[in-house]
């Protein structure tokens, strides 16, 4: 149905990408794409002929495994963090530190159009979706030119004056004022001198006093924009959509004050010369949180309330007066103001976590009697936390140490009309191999097409008691609602990177094992979309050492709650 709305509103670049998601269904349903496969390619010419731009070659599974191993080694699979416009720029956010020569730069000067085509090395898994737009610019264009190279590419009819600064890992694309036909008033840059076109500019801007609601420290150029107080609220503006991912709120007590403390990803210039201040509250701190984020830390030496709330761009942090402190009150009964108890954020989405395995079904074992079970289980609850925190409706199949058959174990799902079902495993080698195999996983329901992910489903399948042969197994699954294993698929991979992400935060040689299908009768009974994933080998010396680090359990349970949080964001 879609592609038939790309053929009637004559969308190319949608038809493009629609017959791309035909062709991966077909191929998973064993059928002939010969045809689909030739419409494609008639596509891609003629949009590169407007372009220069080229849609990634739809690969067979095999071909996928082949660009997936060859990409980890060097961290490129999933290189490109996100891409976006802020005011008269592009900025690219990656995941790995970059130089200069990972971006490449050449002009097309056509006798209607001018393009400034920039060939980024990397990978980004959301290019197809991702529209981009600067009000005085004709057109820009974004595409995975090859497996490893992200294009874009700026047309206008006028000749367009860009530059581009590089830093470590992220790539802002600039166009001149000058060359922007727009009539709308700009904020001049302050820490980029005037340059020539395309000329790399690396500079730093020499930091001045700011006034907590100074409209001189906005920044176009990073995600956060500008921060300033009103009243009892400090208001964190950005040139983004930020999610609840982005920003993570922590409360504790030290020796002397109480700290509310929010870190946010992404970088904000004006970080040193900024000054915020709330009457009531002892100090504001504001800082650089690591190369890529900003801390604010509101402290008071009496315990204060504080609420926030996160909508798109905008970031609102609410203080509410604190208690008078015992240590200075007489004996005359202090009257204190009650401070408004915070909303609870609720996000209309139910999951339900699945910690496989339980009591006398321990699962695998690894060197000194590591558990699968237990590991399953710790993060399983640290994933609940996190999701209840961040406003999802929750649920465990198991919340201790108890044995659930593999059939039932999505009853409660079903029951709970749950919008995705996660179950959590930890893989396992024999022997032999234990100093070999290593790497997360991730799957999703579908007949197994290869010998490994046959053999992880037959050691998961082992505690359920159904009997089916072979072929019976596979017309089965076959018959399964397509749809759903789609949805499926789609949420593996959002969960497989976030899982990398936060993993490779830790360690940096943590491998990726890929998405893969599987006939896990554990997913079977889910009326939703419903992966398996397999958090590492508890076989491996090493890896098993790091799954029973409640640190890493924590940082993988971050990484799945992050994946969630991306798949709901593109699959509201």
């Amino acid at each position: 149905m879609n592609y038939l709305n790309a053929l009637i509103e004559k969308n190319d670049q949608k038809k493009i990408e629609e017959l791309e998601k035909l062709i991966l269904l077909g191929e998973q349903l064993n059928k002939d794409v010969t045809p689909d496969r030739k419409k494609l390619e008639i596509l891609q010419k003629r949009t590169s002929k407007n372009d220069g731009i080229y849609s990634a070659k739809v690969e067979t599974p095999k071909q996928n495994e082949a660009i997936k191993s060859s990409t980890s080694s060097n961290d490129l699979y999933y290189s490109i963090k996100s891409v976006y416009t802020s005011g008269n720029t592009v900025v690219v956010d990656f995941n790995v530190d970059i130089s200069e020569k990972d971006i490449k730069f050449f002009e097309l000067n056509q006798k209607t159009v001018n393009k400034d085509v920039f060939d980024l090395k990397g990978y980004f898994k959301d290019a197809a979706p991702t529209k981009l737009a600067i009000n005085g610019i004709d057109r820009i264009a974004i595409g995975q030119f090859k497996p490893d190279v992200l294009r874009i590419v700026l047309s206008d009819k006028k000749n367009l004056n860009t530059s581009y600064i590089v830093n470590k890992k992220q790539v802002i694309i600039s166009i001149n004022e000058n060359s922007i036909k727009s009539n709308e008033p700009t904020v001049a840059k302050k820490n980029v001198e005037q340059t020539s076109p395309k000329e790399v500019v690396q500079t730093e801007e020499t930091p001045k006093v700011a006034n907590a609601n100074s409209q001189e420290f906005v920044d176009t150029i990073n995600p956060i924009r500008s921060m300033e107080t009103q009243d009892n609220k400090i208001i964190v503006k950005f040139n983004k959509n930020y999610y609840k991912r982005d920003v993570q709120f922590v409360r504790y007590k030290n020796a002397s004050n109480y700290e509310n403390v929010f870190n946010l990803n992404g970088k904000y210039k004006y970080v040193n010369p900024i000054k915020l201040s709330i009457d009531g509250v002892d100090k504001i701190v504001v800082s650089e949180n690591g190369s890529n984020g900003v801390k604010i830390r509101i402290i008071n030496n009496d315990e204060q309330k504080v609420d926030y709330v996160l909508n798109d761009k905008e970031l609102t942090i609410t203080t509410y007066p604190s208690s008078p402190s015992n240590k200075n009150t007489n004996k005359a009964t202090a009257v204190a103001t009650k401070a408004p108890t915070p909303q609870p954020r609720v996000i209309n989405k139910t999951i339900v976590i699945d910690p496989g395995h339980g009591a006398d079904d321990v699962g695998a074992v690894g060197p000194n009697k590591r558990y699968e079970k237990v590991i399953n289980l710790n993060v399983s609850k640290n994933l609940y936390s996190i999701l209840k925190q961040r406003g999802y409706k929750v649920y465990l199949t198991r919340s201790s140490d108890t044995f659930i058959k593999v059939m039932n174990r999505t009853v409660l799902a079903n029951d709970k009309n749950a919008d995705i079902f996660i179950s959590i495993h930890s893989n396992s080698v024999p022997k032999e191999k234990a100093n070999e195999v290593s790497g997360i996983e991730t799957f999703f329901l579908s007949p197994a097409r290869n010998e490994r992910a046959k053999r992880v489903a037959a050691i998961e399948n082992k505690s359920d008691i159904r009997e089916m042969s072979n072929s019976s197994k596979d017309v089965f699954l076959e018959s399964l609602n397509r749809p759903r294993i789609t949805a499926s698929h789609k949420l593996a991979i959002d969960v497989q990177a976030g899982l990398l992400q936060s993993a490779r935060s830790k360690y940096k040689d943590v491998s990726d094992s890929g998405v893969r299908e599987g006939p896990f009768w554990v997913l079977v009974g889910a009326q939703m979309p419903s992966i398996l994933v397999e958090l590492g080998y508890v076989s491996h010396p090493v890896e098993s050492k790091r799954l029973y680090d409640k640190n890493y359990q924590q940082s993988l349970a971050n990484g799945i709650a992050n994946g969630i949080d991306s798949y709901f964001s593109k699959n509201p």
